[in-house]
């Protein structure tokens, strides 16, 4: 889809992921083998990509991860331990040329440390935004003008932040 939203437009591509999303498009952005099947998804596609905004993705897993088990398992869960984790944060910097996380400390369902890491924080990022008490749904709701924001001007302006205490 990155590539060829790429090749109709003959522009960058911007990405806003939420939740599972974000990890999803981080491994379709990063490319390589993949972990379950040892698909080849190709090259990486960083050059692709403008502007890159993960809201609330449990990029190094989620706190409701006690078992692994289903959506937690192993291989390519959102476990921390899992290997599909590992791999997408085994590199920085790949997922565009401006890199936007944000969180909250109150997200119910990713949570906002596992593993000894912010939950959705992605290594090497231009900026992470931290709310506080916002849930995971509030946070994609609350944070509409932010996201518009970062993919439009890649900052944030002072109305933006409103919700930070």
């Amino acid at each position: 889809m990155i590539l060829t939203v790429s090749n109709y437009t003959s522009n960058k591509v911007n990405i806003d992921g939420f939740s599972l999303g974000v990890v999803i498009s981080r491994k379709a952005i990063l490319g390589g083998k993949c972990v379950d099947t040892g698909e080849d998804l190709g090259p990486p596609l960083t050059h692709l990509v403008h502007t890159f905004v993960g809201v609330a993705g449990p990029n190094w897993g989620s706190f409701l991860c006690i078992l692994p088990i289903g959506a937690c398992n192993l291989l390519n869960g959102i476990n921390c331990s899992s290997t599909y984790l590992k791999d997408i944060n085994s590199k920085e910097r790949y997922e565009g040329s401006f890199i936007f996380t944000i969180f909250s400390t109150g997200d119910d369902i990713v949570g906002y440390e596992v593993c000894g890491k912010v939950s959705s924080s992605i290594e090497g990022a231009d900026d992470n935004f931290e709310f506080q008490n916002m849930t995971h749904s509030e946070l994609i709701l609350n944070t509409i003008k932010l996201q518009y924001d970062l993919i439009t001007f890649q900052q944030a302006d002072d109305d933006d932040l409103s919700w930070v205490e």
